[in-house]
């Protein structure tokens, strides 16, 4: 069976929608933004989120190198990365309610 390599962009949404712990042949897999699910969106909140997303993506997507992270709160919440995948700048949003949306 060959294996086909998913893109960078599903690659880093994987990542941050799966808690982290949940993959039991993987355990290192995943972010700790569950962790801040109902929780209020204050400065403490995005700081950490930042914090997650940086954890996740550095620690399992080995193709990218995060420049900036934005957390956007409210109505359409979002994470936006900014990366370098072979020396191109490219960025990918992802939803909060991707994250918490996802099973746990």
């Amino acid at each position: 069976m060959i294996k086909q390599e998913i893109s960078t962009e599903e690659s880093i949404a994987r990542i941050l929608s799966t808690p982290l712990g949940s993959r039991v042949m993987n355990p290192e897999y995943g972010s700790r933004l569950f962790e801040l699910i109902d929780k209020t969106a204050d400065d403490e909140w995005v700081l950490l989120a930042s914090d997650f997303t940086y954890e996740a993506i550095e620690k399992n997507e080995p193709r990218v190198a995060i420049q900036r992270v934005k957390i956007s709160t409210g109505a359409n919440a979002s994470i936006d990365i900014v990366y370098l995948e072979n020396d191109l700048q490219k960025s990918v949003s992802v939803a909060l309610s991707e994250v918490s949306n996802a099973t746990a």
